[in-house]
């Protein structure tokens, strides 16, 4: 019997090597699909709680049930990016995470909505967030929030967008004596403060020298600051 040439022998080996691969694939294909049934079947891996994070203003309990998530189905089967558009769809949140935590929990990230001043409506004062977006009624929130004086709050309207910068800009200093932000149109924004004090601003821009030359005038007794033009401010007594 003669050995086998080097041809033949490299012939066996390729098959060898396909035999071996095709093995291979079956018995992880074989672990999936039966890995996936256990997760789909097993009672060790349906969902039993719904845990809310970062959540104050808004209740745990109304984000749980927006979220339209019920224990008992398989945690594979969660649409989270449906739970995701569900609870942001309610006005004070403004964004949410929803992830699967194995075995049994789904989590919900909350931002909530932040309010930094109140405008007017028919059914009362709204609060409304850095974006300019009138988003709820202010309730207790009314009194302790300047007011947005635009004619439409929107977060796609350019008085609200300059309004809102400017009052993004103010120290801290000007933010506490601050009633009102009229905002005529995106070039014209006015100020008026307590004990009937007003500042015009002017258009956003240079906002920072702005508010740096109004710190300045604040200390000198007017009725009327202007600092539209910060190289040359003025003060109406």
């Amino acid at each position: 019997m003669t050995a086998p040439d080097h041809e033949t022998q490299a012939r066996y080996r390729r098959r060898r090597l396909v035999a071996l691969g095709l093995l291979l694939v079956l018995v992880v294909s074989a672990g999936l699909v039966g890995g996936r049934e256990l997760l789909l079947r097993s009672a060790w891996f349906r969902l039993a709680s719904v845990t809310v994070i970062g959540a104050q203003d808004v209740s745990p309990a109304l984000i749980r049930a927006a979220s339209g998530l019920r224990n008992g189905l398989p945690l594979l089967l969660v649409n989270l990016a449906a739970a995701q558009r569900a609870v942001a769809a309610i006005p004070s949140v403004a964004s949410v995470r929803a992830s699967r935590h194995w075995p049994d929990t789904v989590e919900l990230t909350v931002t909530e909505r932040r309010p930094v001043a109140v405008a007017a409506s028919p059914n009362g004062p709204r609060l409304v967030d850095r974006t300019g977006l009138a988003y709820r009624l202010a309730g207790e929130h009314a009194g302790s929030l300047p007011r947005l004086a635009v004619a439409r709050v929107a977060p796609d309207d350019p008085a609200t967008q300059a309004g809102l910068a400017v009052l993004d800009a103010l120290p801290a200093t000007v933010r506490d004596q601050l009633q009102v932000i009229e905002a005529v149109g995106p070039r014209m924004v006015i100020l008026r403060l307590t004990n009937g004090k007003q500042v015009r601003w002017g258009d956003p821009g240079d906002s920072d020298r702005k508010a740096a030359v109004l710190a300045v005038l604040l200390s000198q007794s007017a009725s009327v600051y202007d600092v539209s033009a910060p190289e040359l401010p003025t003060i109406h007594r």
